[in-house]
Order: C-alpha cells, then structure tokens, then sequence
C-alpha cells in the first residue's frame, strides 16, 4: 500500500510549543527539527513524506531536497502557498497513492476524510502520532539491547552460579 505525508511545514511548527521555541532562535533550526522528526517517523512507517515551506511573500525560488530516502523537502516558489503546492500535489498525483494525509491545520481540528484517499489531520494529532512512534521504537529498542536479553547465569541453580563465581574470581 503506498502512502504520502505531506505536511504544511510552518503549520505545524507554529502547532508545538517546542518547535516554536525554536523558531524564535532560529527558523532554520526549527525547519531542521520537523524535518528530522517527520522523516524518522516516514522510515519506521514505510510511507513517503513531503514538508513543504512556502515561500509566500518571500522571493526565493522553487526548491525541492531529498531529506531522506523517504522524505522530501519542498520550499514553494515566489508568491505560492504550502497550501496551493499541497493541493496542487492531491490533484496530480492521487492515482499514485492508496492514501494520502495532509498534516495542516488549515483544513479541519482533527482528521477528516476528504474523499476515501485522502484524509486531512490536525498537527496536534500529527505530533501525537509521532511521538507515539518514538515510544514505540524505544521499546522495541530497550528490549533488542544487550544488556536486556536473558544471560546463561539466569538459568543457572543459585549454588552452580556461586561455583562459577567463584572459579571466575580465581
């Protein structure tokens, strides 16, 4: 099943207390950090991911950069919105996806179901489902590490583990 992700980036920066800390030092910083969480969470999903940052009033030109094998990353050109560029994205490639989520807050509070391809999800629950990934992988993660699989000793009555202890220490 192939599904997109694409996120108005300032949407939902300007959505999470400590994105917009950092917006506040740096705009690029704060780029940076949505940038990492989202295509971490496009890897361990498997989907493919677009952050996109419009450039409306701004004078850049258009400019897209591979983030990740699984993420892109699209700065809307001169005068477009990251909502345009997003439409305009549904509209030209909707064939190509089984689904598609746009992560704005400019459509709806929540996820709404704009056709059966198509769903719209706040950046609230964006970042939810984020973090809940995050957590996920940790656990995963505590139970993979070395120091949490079963050793030999386990397995062993308490007086061999002494003898072995004790040859050990000699």
């Amino acid at each position: 099943m192939k599904t997109a992700v694409l996120v108005d980036g300032y949407n939902v920066i300007h959505s999470s207390s400590r994105l917009k800390k950092l917006l506040k030092r740096s705009k690029y910083q704060a780029q940076e950090e949505l940038v990492r969480l989202v295509s971490n969470y496009c890897c361990l999903e498997g989907v493919e991911g677009y952050v996109v940052f419009d450039a409306y009033r701004r004078p850049y030109l258009d400019a897209e950069e591979e983030a990740s094998s699984k993420l892109k990353v699209i700065f809307t050109g001169k005068g477009e919105t990251a909502d345009s560029y997003i439409e305009r994205f549904v509209s030209q490639y909707r064939s190509c996806y089984n689904y598609i989520y746009v992560i704005t807050s400019d459509y709806s509070q929540g996820m709404t179901v704009v056709d059966e391809k198509i769903l719209v999800l706040s950046p609230e629950n964006f970042l939810k489902e984020i973090e809940s990934c995050q957590k996920a992988l940790r656990e995963s993660c505590l139970f993979s590490s070395p120091g949490s699989h079963p050793k030999v000793s386990d397995y062993l009555r308490n007086e061999v583990r002494k003898k072995l202890e004790k040859i050990r220490k000699e």
